[in-house]
């Protein structure tokens, strides 16, 4: 086959979240989380440039202390190198399953996400399955390691990408709480595009977090 076509790029991001304790002590197990992601790719003649963005709206409910079910919206602006851009809706369903073992912390996520392309109506059905285990970094009070793998399916076919295993995505970095509600994460991530021709991208992550 083709040769991997291979490019850098950044993904930054901004993630605010709470819960609905604040109208009733009842609703503490009640969730939200707002995220905006802005993906730059160095994939043109010019260097890099802007490529997607994304803003994620999610609602979930804990069910104990280590389980939540969640229900999400993303809408994504994306801008392909010489296409016309386009939008796209993405309504998506998490389980969430987070566990310490002192001291480490383990989290596993299993995403179904419908993309919806606005101007085709073309549907992609992508089931993701997500691994990540963190440890603090000893000396450091707040400063974590993390690593992470993500797998991407397409259930049906699409126009998105190929049914059965579409991407794989490999992460690590570190995470550090300056304060109870401040933190943020900063890292490496290989994605890997399984298509005609395999794309791989070199992102550096950067995501600043809030807690409400």
């Amino acid at each position: 086959g083709d040769e991997m076509i291979e490019m850098f790029g950044v993904w930054s991001a901004v993630t605010v979240n709470g819960n609905f304790q604040f109208l009733s002590p009842d609703f503490a197990s009640l969730r939200w989380q707002v995220m905006n992601q802005t993906r730059l790719r160095d994939d043109s003649p010019q260097g890099a440039r802007f490529s997607e963005n994304l803003l994620f709206s999610q609602m979930g409910y804990a069910l104990n202390p280590h389980v939540s079910l969640w229900l999400g919206y993303t809408h994504d602006w994306i801008r392909p190198l010489n296409k016309p851009g386009f939008n796209e809706s993405r309504p998506y369903q998490d389980l969430l399953w987070q566990q310490d073992f002192d001291p480490w912390r383990i989290m596993v996520r299993t995403r179904v996400e419908e993309r919806i392309r606005q101007d085709s109506g073309d549907l992609g059905v992508r089931l993701r399955q997500m691994a990540q285990i963190s440890h603090p970094v000893p000396i450091i009070d707040g400063l974590n390691l993390y690593l992470g793998d993500e797998i991407l399916f397409y259930l049906n076919q699409n126009a998105f990408g190929k049914q059965g295993l579409a991407e794989n995505r490999v992460f690590s970095g570190f995470s550090y709480q300056i304060d109870p509600a401040l933190g943020f994460d900063i890292g490496y991530m290989g994605q890997l595009i399984k298509s005609h021709q395999d794309i791989m991208t070199h992102n550096l992550q950067f995501n600043l977090r809030y807690a409400l």
